[in-house]
């Protein structure tokens, strides 16, 4: 009964190393399936800084820019169909 025992735990013992060397060997080979190079050339790196953009706050349109659209562009007779208008934007 010993001899049962023993060659069950060998065969277990095999078993698990084995597949611990299949699972080592499936992981090495994805990660060496994701550091393929590509076909794409590489990009090269920036050699300098962006450009920084200066914004004058004469270019931020504030609310008084908005109204004096509003009352330029809006008028009695066009006042349902814009209010219509921006409850179709609003309600997207």
């Amino acid at each position: 009964m010993k001899r049962v025992y023993l060659l069950i735990g060998v065969a277990s013992l095999g078993l698990a190393v084995s597949c611990k060397e299949k699972r080592a060997e499936r992981v090495a080979a994805s990660y060496s399936s994701v550091t393929k190079a590509s076909d794409h050339p590489p990009v090269p790196p920036r050699s300098h800084a962006p450009e920084k953009i200066v914004v004058g706050l004469d270019s931020i349109p504030v609310e008084e820019s908005y109204e004096e659209r509003a009352a330029s562009t809006i008028t009695e007779a066009n006042l349902d169909a814009k209010v219509t208008e921006l409850e179709k934007e609003l309600s997207l």
